[in-house]
Order: structure tokens, then C-alpha cells, then sequence
């Protein structure tokens, strides 16, 4: 067999992951872009190598899952062929740059951030000193546009502005603001803060987050050489990617993935639909897929898909895990109780995750907290009141139409 296999936070096509379902093979594609001919293909190996499902990961990867030992050498062999397959001297941050999913195509976008991605990239992948970089480490670079992807958390985060006609990137540290570059300065704004990283961290120090609370970000910021800034971040609406719309010359149809699990059919009923439109796909860390296209898409033909067609869906209210028995860390069907409670779980909360059904305390699916957190274990669900996963309970032990009564006797309390 080819490649490791590991049990963790970042499978790859190379390194998979175990899981209760067989293994779990996550593909980064650059930019997030899937052609119609690409997600065909995909379908095709999903049914081929796996058990036909694919998972839309909350970093805007696609995930094969059900691969099997003796499936997988074959896959990756087909993956290489494709360029999808990594190599051992690339580092996973390479991987690990989640951008916002309009990029280059949003008249909206304060700037084209896709040559400064490329080039970050380029230097992750072919910088030697930057091969030290944990697994984990992450980035995001946010075009200011129309889905913002500044919510979102990771160790280094570009956020593009405007002022006075010239466009900058604020930067932060693992959330905390921390300063600025100039919009043709990224990938050495980030180089500089990856040395830093380096230099400064102990053995203990995994994410930016540590250092932060190791050296300061001030401590950081002055190594890297940035230039320091007020906090400018201000509020940020929550992005709302579901319906159809129009960004410049495309429409857009931007459709919900249930729990981020689609199935090859779905994938190619996709793919036809982008694909007569003159159009392509586009991957996005909310559990949902955009069609951008020269012709408005018919969604018509994806009434019978399984996907969500407006945000106002109780679905959009719920994350959940693939849990039991997908998952061998979980012990309960997660998929089959977020959907039954789905109904109530808006009432908690107008827009975002209002509602996290989790297999296990590792909260995979939505790390941050949420009103009403359920945490598998054992065959039953904890309660977690806002918190995430791995927050203390306040009450434990519950199952099948418990849990429908202790989230409508929540609901009753909220609207009190």
C-alpha cells in the first residue's frame, strides 16, 4: 500500500485517515475550482475506489470516504495521473490556504488575490526552511468581496482593504489583528511571519495560537518586521452563499451539501448542471458548493439531489459529524438525529450554527461553540449550553425523543 495511514485532524490523498467507514482520502484542490470534467472523474472514483460518498470538509476540500486498503494504491495511482496527489516533501500548509470562493471573478473583491495565493503557495512548497511548519498550520487570504471568508479561523489570516484608492491586507495572528501589507506584498509579509513563527516557538508551540500566548503578538509582529496597525477588522456580515444571484458577468447558484456529504450522483447531476451552463464549480468551507456560470443554471435539475436551495433550510442551523458508524470515534448516529431536531434548532439562533450534533467530544465539525452542542458518547448525547464539543456538560445521558424535548424545552426558554 502506498503512502501512511493516520488517525487525526488532516488526512491526505498520499496520508489517509482510518475511519469507521474505511479510509478517508481528503483532496485540496488549488483555489477550490472542481471542472465539470474533474467532478465527473471524481464520481467516477468515489464509486470505483470508495463507498460513493464524499464529504465537503469546513477548509473546502473534497474527501472520498470507504476507500479501502486494497483500493488505495490504485486510487492515488489515478490521483497522480489527475495532479491531485501530493508529494512527502510538500508541506501540508500548502494545503492549507482557504480563500475566498469568488476569487477572481467577484467585481465586489478590493483585489485579485489569486496571483498572491500562487505565490504564497510557490513559497510553501519550495521553501526548505518552511518544510518545518506543523501539519496543522493554516492561512487564509480574504478578497474583501462578496463571501467573505474572514470568519473563518486559522494561524495567519490576510483580510484585503481599501484606502484612499490603494488596496492592503490586514493581517492577523491566529485571530488577533496585528498589522498590515501592501496587496503585492503577501507571500513576503507571510514569509517573514512563518520565520518568525520558527524562530520563536518551543517545542510546545503547535499553532500561532501558542506562540500568541507564548510571545505576544506584538513580539511577532515587531520579529517579522510589520508594519503595526489599529484594529480595522470592524463587523463582518456572516456570508450567505445559498440561492442564486449575480456576481459581475456570472450567474451564481449556490447550493447546500446536508452535513457536507453528497454522493457521486449528486456530484454529477453538479457537474451536468455547471457544465451546460458554460460554467464550473466552486468548493466553499460553509458545506456548500457555487455554481458560476456564463448561463444561469437550471436548478430545476437537481430537484430530486438532496441539496439545499435556500439558506432559510432548518438544515443550515445544524452541523453534524458523520458519526456512527462513518466514524469509529463516534457512538451515535448523528445524520439521522441533527435532521430530526433540525425543525427547532433556527429558534435558538437567526443565522449561523444554531445547533452542533457531534459523535464525540472532538467536535469535528464545528469547533466553535453554538447554542445547543449534543455530544455523543457511550450510545447517548451530553448538553453543551454555549460551548463547543469539548466544553463541560451540564446535563448527560440523553437519546432517541429525549433529545427533540430538551431542545424544545430550550427553544420554550429562549423565547420566554
Amino acid at each position: 500500500m502506498s503512502g501512511t495511514l493516520r488517525k487525526g485532524w488532516c488526512p491526505s490523498a498520499l496520508h489517509p485517515m482510518a475511519s469507521g467507514d474505511g479510509l478517508i482520502v481528503r483532496l485540496s484542490l488549488d483555489d477550490g475550482i472542481v471542472t465539470p470534467a474533474l467532478a465527473h472523474r471524481l464520481a467516477h472514483l468515489a464509486r470505483q475506489y470508495g463507498n460513493g460518498l464524499l464529504d465537503l470538509s469546513s477548509r473546502a476540500n473534497v474527501q472520498l470516504r470507504g476507500v479501502t486498503e486494497t483500493t488505495l494504491s490504485a486510487l492515488q495511482a489515478e490521483l497522480r495521473a489527475l495532479g491531485l496527489l501530493e508529494t512527502d516533501e510538500a508541506p501540508a500548509a500548502a494545503r492549507n490556504i482557504l480563500i475566498s470562493p469568488l476569487a477572481g471573478i467577484d467585481p465586489q473583491a478590493v483585489v485579485d488575490i489569486c496571483p498572491s495565493v500562487h505565490a504564497l503557495r510557490e513559497r510553501l512548497q519550495h521553501d526548505d526552511t518552511l518544510h518545518q511548519l506543523p501539519d496543522k498550520f493554516s492561512f487564509i487570504v480574504d478578497d474583501g468581496g462578496a463571501l467573505s471568508v474572514a470568519w473563518e479561523k486559522a494561524d495567519i489570516s490576510f483580510l484585503a482593504r481599501v484606502s484612499t484608492g490603494s488596496a492592503y491586507f490586514l493581517v492577523s495572528l491566529a485571530g488577533q489583528p496585528v498589522g498590515r501589507c501592501a496587496a503585492d506584498e503577501l507571500a513576503g509579509a507571510a514569509l517573514r511571519i512563518l520565520r518568525a513563527f520558527l524562530q520563536l516557538r518551543r517545542d510546545t508551540d503547535q499553532r500561532m495560537a501558542d506562540l500568541v500566548r507564548h510571545v505576544s503578538v506584538e513580539a511577532i509582529a515587531e520579529r517579522a518586521a510589520l508594519t503595526r496597525t489599529p484594529n480595522e477588522i470592524g463587523d463582518l456580515p456572516l456570508p450567505q452563499p445559498i440561492g442564486a444571484f449575480r456576481v459581475g458577468a456570472y450567474h451564481v447558484l449556490g447550493l447546500g451539501i446536508p452535513f457536507g456529504r453528497l454522493d457521486a450522483a449528486a456530484l454529477e447531476h453538479l457537474a451536468d448542471v455547471a457544465e451546460t451552463g458554460r460554467g464550473t464549480l466552486r468548493l466553499t468551507p460553509w458545506r456548500a458548493i457555487l455554481i458560476t456560470a456564463a448561463e444561469a443554471p437550471d436548478a430545476a435539475k437537481l430537484a430530486d439531489s438532496g441539496l439545499i436551495f435556500t439558506e432559510g433550510d432548518p438544515l443550515r442551523a445544524v452541523a453534524a459529524c458523520p458519526g456512527a458508524p462513518g466514524c469509529a470515534s463516534g457512538s451515535t448516529p448523528t445524520h439521522d438525529d441533527a435532521r430530526r431536531l433540525a425543525p427547532f434548532a433556527r429558534q435558538l439562533k437567526e443565522q449561523g450554527i444554531a445547533l452542533h450534533v457531534s459523535g464525540c467530544a472532538k467536535g469535528c465539525a464545528h469547533p466553535s461553540a453554538a447554542p445547543v452542542t449534543f455530544v455523543g458518547r457511550d450510545g447517548r448525547y451530553d448538553l453543551v449550553r454555549d460551548g463547543a464539543a469539548g466544553d463541560t456538560a451540564i446535563a448527560t445521558g440523553f437519546e432517541g425523543d429525549q433529545l427533540t424535548l430538551v431542545l424544545q424545552q430550550l427553544v420554550a426558554k429562549a423565547d420566554a
